[in-house]
């Protein structure tokens, strides 16, 4: 009796498996390649939103002739800013991404634009975002500031 066995053409339990580990390799590794870039996505949104918010403060400041006051809460990973009556409504009020930590320098996380657009205080506020430190640099005179990465 001559036996034979039928193949069917189908993939065999170790195929299948050989197959399955390699899509979940490169499927772990495309994780782990995009994560960097969500941080410095979020860096830059805040930057830019800060940026934006402050602008927009020190010119409400001088166009309604009223101080102007920017808090920035880091344990709660937002910033206000409002009027000098602090039973007025929020001018802005924003949320960052937890990411992102910031902390006091030489210049309190609590400041004001006065009515002629000057800022009340100037030094530095530190803010890190994943392996990376920015210093803030807030100028005395007319309330700009600027961004220097931290070696």
């Amino acid at each position: 009796m001559n036996c034979q066995i039928k193949t069917t053409g189908g993939f065999t339990m170790i195929e299948m498996l050989i197959v399955l580990s390699a899509f979940f390799m490169l499927s772990l590794s495309s994780a782990f390649l995009f994560s960097p870039h969500n941080d410095a996505l979020a860096k830059d949104l805040f930057f830019s939103q800060l940026q934006s918010d402050l602008l927009y403060s020190q010119q409400y400041a001088i166009s309604h002739q009223e101080q102007i006051t920017i808090h920035i809460m880091p344990e709660y990973n937002h910033y206000y800013i409002r009027g000098t009556d602090y039973g007025s409504a929020y001018l802005v009020k924003r949320n960052y991404s937890p990411e992102i930590k910031v902390k006091k320098g030489t210049m309190n996380l609590l400041f004001h634009y006065m009515p002629d657009g000057n800022i009340d205080n100037f030094g530095s506020i530190y803010v890190s975002s994943g392996n990376k430190k920015y210093r803030m640099m807030f100028l005395i005179g007319k309330g700009r500031f600027y961004v220097v990465e931290e070696g």
